[in-house]
């Protein structure tokens, strides 16, 4: 059920790329009419992509179109937005470009409320009269909302999902408890013996894989399905950050996948390709946040590194949350250039490529710490 409390006010949003932050309020609260500030000739955007994916959800919107060459002139924006005076007005700003902040600060009228969602501290700002309305709502998760998944944060920006045999979705409700507990167990025996660190990057070598595979088995039961399979320790890694990820922030997760496949909504687009990009482990959290984690326990050229950035930049926005997870321990990171390069030498390449490109690089011992910058844990786990 959705609020009432705006039930006589008509919303106003801003077109922009990362449309939940126009789906989380609208699912939150019913309104009587809702309109979009769009612009229709820009030679920078394609606002009406972005309008188009979030009518797939809310099919009433009206659109209120101008031109590129308008947004420097706040006296034409108001011209059209004074259509509005006198009403109850719901003023969504968070996406918006800064032309259409300013004509709206000029239009705004005493009971109008102003909407920010403030993504870092998951919550939702509203503003009537200059007073903050609070204890409307404390935060803006969506879990009260059974439907919110990857599938929809994904269409909100263009992209549809492709899935596979291998890719393994709904991992929130739907993973093995006997294979978490099996992985929770190999995560520590993992962040406390270099040996097995060691071992399981040379399992990925035809020459050693053999070896590597029983010193490995003496520590951990892994079956000979995981451990024989190619690049074995690149799914190994996946399983361990997906689980402790799992494990830490279960509850704060909305949909959780591994092997996430993407394609175009718009199959023009497509090119010859059965899927656009990959990735390891995608995040959905109750309040909209989408992250991405991929785990590379080998190599990882430069311009797959600027790939993946790119690809998350396009699925997400700027909100979106590229990062590399390696085998690596933080203080391994801070000296990779004191490692081994016999043993390190494609994930000191990779850890490389991967800040060149600005990715975000995490040690697998310090996903607790960094993923609660972004997501509320208990600060016992970090422990």
């Amino acid at each position: 059920m959705q609020s009432k409390e705006f039930k006589d006010y008509i919303c106003i949003t801003v077109s922009t790329l990362n449309q939940m932050v126009n789906y989380i309020p609208l699912k939150h609260f019913e309104f009587k009419e809702v309109y979009n500030l769009t612009i229709d000739d820009s030679e920078y955007a394609d606002n009406s992509k972005w309008d188009k994916n979030l009518k797939e959800f809310f099919p009433n919107i009206q659109d209120i179109s101008f031109k590129q060459s308008q947004m420097g002139n706040i006296k034409a924006i108001n011209r059209k937005l004074r259509q509005f005076n006198g009403k109850r007005v719901f003023w969504n700003i968070t996406g918006g470009q800064r032309s259409f902040i300013l004509a709206i600060n000029q239009l705004i009228e005493k009971d109008d409320v102003i909407c920010y969602l403030e993504g870092n501290k998951n919550r939702l700002i509203l503003l009537k009269d200059n007073q903050e309305k609070k204890n409307i709502i404390k935060d803006y998760s969506l879990d009260k909302f059974e439907d919110l998944n990857i599938e929809i944060a994904l269409k909100l920006m263009g992209f549809d999902i492709k899935i596979t045999k291998t890719s393994e979705r709904n991992f929130v409700t739907k993973h093995d408890p006997t294979e978490k507990t099996l992985y929770l167990d190999f995560w520590d025996k993992y962040i406390a013996d270099k040996k097995l660190r060691e071992n399981l990057i040379l399992l990925n070598r035809d020459s050693e894989k053999d070896r590597a595979k029983k010193e490995i088995k003496k520590i951990i039961n892994l079956s000979d399905k995981e451990l024989d399979r190619n690049k074995a320790f690149g799914f190994i890694l996946e399983k361990l950050a997906g689980y402790k990820i799992l494990d830490l922030a279960g509850s704060k997760i909305a949909d959780m996948t591994l092997g996430e496949k993407i394609n175009f909504l718009d199959k023009k687009s497509q090119v010859n390709k059965s899927h656009i990009d990959e990735f390891d482990i995608a995040l959905l959290t109750k309040n909209g946040k989408f992250m991405i984690f991929e785990c590379k326990s080998g190599g990882m050229e430069g311009d797959i590194a600027k790939s993946t950035k790119y690809s998350i930049y396009a699925v997400s926005g700027a909100y979106g949350l590229p990062i590399l997870i390696t085998p690596l321990l933080k203080d391994e990171i801070e000296n990779i250039d004191d490692l081994d390069s016999k043993i390190y030498g494609y994930i000191q390449s990779a850890i490389k490529s991967a800040k060149r490109a600005s990715l975000d690089v995490w040690g697998l011992d310090e996903i607790c710490e960094k993923l609660a910058k972004y997501i509320d844990i208990e600060k016992t786990k970090c422990k």
